[in-house]
């Protein structure tokens, strides 16, 4: 008999680590000089940390969007602990809001993910100043409004990556 213990497919460990890997790509990517049209970048971290912990909730634990907050205030050179509070504070929101609802529209999703980043971009600014590093408002609002116009891509995205990276496999 094999008393081996089973190894899971590579499948799973794809799926398992697109998440992951995905919102950590994405803090990387924001700090990458990229010629915008407007000055503003969508956080795209966030976004995903959102879509995965709404489309796939048990690959986005409270405790990976943790980590990857901190590997994103690394990256971003921001105040450490900022992102590693508002992701899971993310998480969370999403899992309450997910209990809640009964149907499962695109616009409704939109409409919360929408109010939920911007709730997190007012929360943010009030921590930089709570912290002695105050912001003007504006551009957080700015990126927040361009981050939730930025949603439908970032849902459209995670998709095709599960798609072509775990399903086709």
């Amino acid at each position: 008999m094999n008393y081996a213990p089973s190894r899971p497919d590579s499948r799973e460990w794809r799926r398992r680590l697109i998440p992951a890997t995905t919102v950590a790509a994405a803090s990387l990517a924001i700090t990458l000089p990229l010629p915008l049209a407007w000055g503003l970048m969508p956080n795209l971290a966030l976004l995903l940390i959102l879509v995965w912990a709404s489309v796939q909730p048990r690959l986005m634990p409270i405790w990976a969007a943790f980590l990857l907050g901190l590997l994103h205030d690394i990256f971003t050179a921001g105040p450490f602990g900022l992102f590693g509070l508002l992701f899971p504070l993310t998480v969370l929101a999403v899992r309450a809001g997910d209990g809640r609802l009964r149907t499962r529209m695109m616009r409704t999703d939109w409409l919360l993910a929408a109010i939920l980043i911007l709730a997190l971009h007012v929360l943010a600014w009030q921590l930089f100043a709570l912290i002695g590093q105050p912001q003007p408002p504006l551009p957080l609002l700015a990126q927040g409004v361009v981050t939730a116009f930025a949603f439908p891509l970032a849902l459209a995205l995670a998709a095709l990556l599960h798609r072509r990276l775990v399903e086709e496999a």
